[in-house]
C-alpha cells in the first residue's frame, strides 16, 4: 500500500477515536490525576490531600479485605429504595392534586413550604422518630427525592394543553383514565426530568443519612475515615461516591434511551 494512502487510512481510523467523548473524558481525567499527584505533597501537605497513588492503594485494600462491598451495597439499596418510595408517592399525588383544583389551592402553600426547607435539618427529627440505623437514611433519601419528582411532574401537568382533557372527555374517559392515559404521557418529558433529578438527590439524601445516623454505607465509611484523620480513606470514599453517581446517571440515561421509539433514536 502506498505511504500516502496508508497515512490517509490511518488518519481516518485514528481521528474518530480521538474525537470520541469517552477518549476525551479519559484524557481530562488523566490530566487531573497528574495535576493532583503533582500538587499533593508539594503545594499541599499530603496529610490533608493524599496522593492518587495512596487513594488507589486504599481502594484496593478495601476491595481485597471486603470492607467496601457491604457499605457499597447498603448505599445502593438505600438509594434505590428511597427513590422507589418517593416516586410511588409523588407521581400519584401530583396527578391527584393537579386534577382537584380545591386540593391544589389548599395544599400548594404547604407543599412549597416543605419543598423550600433544607432536608438535612430533618435528620435529627428522623433519628428521634426512627432511631439509629439505615431507616432514617431511607426516609431522608425518600423525602429528598420526593419533591423533585413531584414538582417536575406537577409543573408538567400544569403545562399540558387543555385539548388533552377535552379529547378525553369526548371519548368518555374517566378522571383516572384522563390522568393516566392522556395527561401523564403528555407530561412525560417533565416526569423524566424529575426522575433523573430525584435519583441523584435520593443518593445525596442517602449519604447525608448515613453520615448522621447509620453505621454502614459509603457516607459512614467517609465519616469514619475522617474521624481517624485518614486523608487517603476520605479521598477514596469520595472517589467511589463520584464514580457511583456517574454510573447511576448513565444507567438512568440508558434506560430512558431504550424506552424511546426506534424512529426517535434513529433520527432524533
Amino acid at each position: 500500500m502506498p505511504n500516502g494512502l496508508m497515512g490517509r487510512t490511518t488518519s481516518r481510523v485514528s481521528r474518530p477515536l480521538a474525537g470520541r467523548p469517552a477518549v476525551q473524558q479519559l484524557l481530562v481525567l488523566l490530566v487531573l490525576m497528574l495535576a493532583w499527584q503533582a500538587v499533593s505533597g508539594r503545594l499541599i501537605n499530603a496529610y490533608y490531600l493524599s496522593t492518587p497513588a495512596a487513594v488507589f492503594t486504599q481502594i484496593a485494600r478495601w476491595v481485597a479485605d471486603g470492607t467496601l462491598w457491604p457499605h457499597l451495597a447498603a448505599t445502593l439499596a438505600t438509594t434505590l429504595l428511597g427513590f422507589a418510595i418517593a416516586a410511588a408517592v409523588a407521581i400519584p399525588l401530583a396527578l391527584i392534586v393537579n386534577g382537584r383544583p380545591f386540593l391544589d389551592r389548599v395544599l400548594s402553600p404547604f407543599i412549597f413550604a416543605a419543598y423550600s426547607m433544607p432536608k438535612i435539618v430533618l435528620a435529627p427529627a428522623l433519628i428521634l422518630w426512627l432511631g439509629i440505623g439505615q431507616l432514617p437514611a431511607i426516609a431522608l433519601s425518600a423525602l429528598t427525592a420526593f419533591f423533585l419528582v413531584f414538582f417536575n411532574l406537577y409543573l408538567g401537568l400544569k403545562n399540558v394543553p387543555r385539548v388533552y382533557a377535552d379529547t378525553a372527555a369526548l371519548m368518555g374517559a374517566t378522571a383516572f383514565d384522563t390522568a393516566l392515559k392522556f395527561q401523564l404521557p403528555a407530561a412525560s418529558a417533565y416526569l423524566m426530568t424529575g426522575i433523573s433529578q430525584g435519583l441523584i438527590y435520593a443518593f445525596h439524601g442517602t449519604l447525608v443519612g448515613e453520615m448522621t445516623s447509620s453505621n454502614t454505607g459509603m457516607g459512614y465509611l467517609i465519616l469514619f475515615a475522617g474521624s481517624k484523620m485518614d486523608s487517603a480513606g476520605v479521598m477514596a470514599g469520595l472517589c467511589i461516591v463520584g464514580l457511583l453517581a456517574v454510573l447511576l446517571t448513565r444507567a438512568l440515561a440508558r434506560i430512558f434511551r431504550s424506552g424511546e421509539p426506534a424512529g426517535e433514536r434513529l433520527y432524533g
